[in-house]
């Protein structure tokens, strides 16, 4: 997939798409069996709060094929460094329109990727495309079968050839062992899909689909994070109203649902910060 257009956030590459060019060069790396196998990243701010001090990270998230921002804060720091003077009234006015005037932001970076309102679009043209589609993640067979059902329900036409849990039992959670990399590899390469969508959050996902992509003839690998989570996706989690949506909360909504990840949370003003550091020295 050619890249057109990038920024660089925190030495991260992000490309400058719209959800449906993003689609539309998928879907057409993906029917064509004589490319390549390649992978697709959608970092959030915990991505590059992690990636800021891990060198092997950001080289997995700039050598995908597309880095596709995940998050109204990366949508922010792009319009504040690449979109006018790097000012500190600016730095500060910009943040406010978070909230106040979120649509003023989307310059140069269109649309926020999150996995409800990437994922759906995208499967649905898959299904119009006769695309092949396989799916890794969850806590269990069980669980990624629920998923399957769900989207089967929903997209009765999409062919969906396998499902594989994202949890080895023989590995501590956040982990994945050789035999657990080996027997999805071996069920990959039999059913040749073309899109391997991955729901087993950063950096496990990440590290999983930068290792495959070089082992098989063809596909598009996609890291999901917690979008088989979602309602839609046959999980629990429950959509943020669509006002929170609007303005970039969605966040604040699974904190809310979720105070355990009040930790993770953090990142999103150790971001803050970062980008006015990098403000002299961002390209």
């Amino acid at each position: 997939m050619a890249h057109n257009s990038t920024v660089n956030l925190l030495g991260v590459r992000v490309d400058v798409l719209t959800i449906n060019q993003a689609i539309a060069a998928i879907v057409e790396h993906a029917a064509d069996h004589t490319r390549p196998a390649g992978y697709v990243v959608k970092p959030y701010v915990e991505f590059l709060d992690q990636a800021a001090g891990n060198a092997s990270l950001r080289d997995i998230l700039n050598q995908a094929d597309l880095s596709l921002a995940d998050g109204v804060a990366l949508i922010w720091a792009a319009h504040y460094l690449y979109d006018g003077p790097r000012t500190l009234g600016r730095f500060l006015g910009t943040l406010a329109q978070i909230i106040l005037n979120p649509d003023a932001l989307k310059s140069p970076l269109p649309e926020r990727f999150g996995g409800t309102n990437f994922t759906g679009p995208l499967l649905q043209a898959a299904a119009q495309q006769h695309l092949t589609v396989f799916l890794v993640g969850g806590e269990s067979a069980r669980t990624i079968e629920r998923t399957a059902t769900a989207l089967r329900q929903q997209l009765p036409e999409l062919d969906i050839v396998g499902t594989y849990s994202g949890r080895d039992p023989g590995r501590p959670r956040g982990e994945v062992g050789e035999n657990w990399i080996h027997d999805l590899l071996t069920i990959l390469q039999r059913h040749q899909p073309d899109l391997i969508l991955v729901g087993m959050g950063f950096p496990l996902q990440e590290r999983v689909i930068s290792r495959l992509s070089p082992q098989l003839d063809h596909g598009i690998l996609i890291g999901e994070g917690g979008t088989f989570d979602y309602e839609q996706f046959g999980g629990h989690r429950r959509k943020a109203p669509a006002t929170m949506q609007r303005l970039g909360l969605e966040w604040l909504w699974r904190l809310l649902l979720e105070p355990r990840r009040w930790r993770r949370q953090l990142a999103i003003p150790r971001f803050i910060w970062r980008v006015w550091r990098a403000r002299h020295n961002t390209p």
